[in-house]
Formats: structure tokens, sequence, C-alpha cells
């Protein structure tokens, strides 16, 4: 079994701009029809376990309510699962560590600001998720992370997996790296 990360906003949609803190998102959003691509020849190929994992520091910019967050992520869930590909899980961080809330010239939910954050690079969405799916790392013979910043490719660096940068890549493209990293990846311990 595979166990596949996948970013939300940048990756799974092409938005990637605090998406959401604009009443009509909906008629916004755009999916990232190539990394789709892909997700569905996977699906169609391997057995996989599939985790959102998100950062969301827009809500502790107070640019939207983790509300409008789990709406979002419904939509997105509503709208994969129409077209067959089933998320195994979501996870998102609206927090910001205050370290960098101190540091940032931005304001501020003091709410949302806290010493320790569940973040990317963080595993710790992971861990959750994996907890509540009743799973361990140790369950699947690959890990592989796709996203589109520096901060999912620490994930994956932090987990020992393998990470897919998904800017400018067609489906194709991603279909072919995953396939190489797949034939290369031995058994997890």
């Amino acid at each position: 079994m595979i166990l596949i990360i996948l970013d939300r906003d940048g990756t799974i949609i092409k938005n990637d701009d605090f998406f959401g803190k604009n009443e009509n998102w909906r008629d916004e959003i755009e999916f990232n029809i190539a990394l789709l691509r892909c997700l569905k020849y996977i699906d169609s190929n391997y057995i996989t376990k599939k985790l959102v994992i998100s950062n969301q520091a827009g809500v502790a910019r107070s640019l939207f309510s983790e509300k409008r967050v789990k709406e979002i992520n419904k939509y997105i869930e509503k709208y994969l699962g129409k077209i067959g590909i089933k998320i195994d899980d979501w996870q998102y961080c609206p927090h910001v560590d205050s370290r960098y809330a101190k540091s940032s010239k931005y304001e501020f939910n003091k709410e949302y600001v806290l010493d320790k954050t569940k973040r990317k690079p963080s595993i710790s969405m992971i861990l959750d998720s994996l907890s509540r799916l009743n799973l361990q790392l140790k369950d699947f013979e690959s890990v592989i992370v796709f996203g589109d910043r520096e901060e999912d490719k620490k994930l994956a660096e932090n987990l020992l997996a393998k990470f897919i940068n998904i800017n400018n890549k067609s489906g194709q493209e991603m279909i072919s790296i995953f396939i190489q990293m797949i034939l290369k990846i031995p058994n997890r311990p």
C-alpha cells in the first residue's frame, strides 16, 4: 500500500493566495487537472491511502474562518469524488508559531498563535491522520508527498518520503516520476 500526501492550495487546486478570502471562492476555484490525471492513474494501478495536509495561516490572519476552510475542503472532496478520486482524510493547521508572528508584518488573531504548531513541515498532521485511520507509517511500502512549496519538500524529508514537485508538470510527467519512484523505493522498515 502507498501513502499519498497531498498539499491543497497550489497543488490540488491552482489557487494559492490565501484561497477562500473572497466570498465568491466557488467561482474562483481552479483544479489542477494535470495532478488529477496523475491521481486517477495511481488509483487505477495501486492500492493507496490519500491524505490532504494543508497549512491555513489565512485563519490566523483573520482572512477567513476555519468554517470556510472546512467548506472548501468539502467542496473539493465532493468534486474529487465525482471524478473517482477518494481522499481518506483531511487535516489543516490554522495556527502560526509565535516566533513567526512576532517577526511578521501581518496582524494575527492571538487565538491562532501558538508556541508550537502542527504546521508543515512538521509530520504531526500526518500522524494525526494515520491515527484516525488506525494506521501507522510502517504500514506503507512507500510514502510520496505531492506539493508545490519548500515546506512540502521538507515534510517529505521529515517523513523519509519521496517528493514530487508538481510545479509546471503535466499529468504524464507526474505519472512518470511517480513510477520511477515506486520502482526505486525499497520497503519501509
